[in-house]
């Protein structure tokens, strides 16, 4: 991949695996949904910084406003965050 390490990318394919693995082990929709959008931040910022570095001001300003929110979303309802918040 272009731009991506390949550290960066096998990292990536790791938590894509790992989340495909966790929706097939039938957990429940929230926690899926939190993983899901901690994934989609983790892509969202790669995805900003190699808009930014080709100059896509627009672009990186659109996606680092969808990495905010899949933050939010996925610190809002992790699970491991409520129990500790309990």
């Amino acid at each position: 991949m272009a731009g991506i390490s390949r550290t960066t990318a096998k990292e990536h394919l790791a938590r894509r695996n790992l989340a495909r693995r966790n929706l097939e082990q039938q957990s429940s929709p929230a926690e899926d949904a939190a993983e899901l959008a901690a994934y989609i931040a983790d892509m969202t910022t790669e995805l900003a910084d190699l808009a930014g570095k080709a100059r896509l001001p627009m672009l990186a300003y659109f996606l680092n406003l969808a990495r905010v929110e899949a933050q939010i979303y996925a610190r809002e309802n992790d699970s491991r965050t409520v129990a500790r918040e309990r």
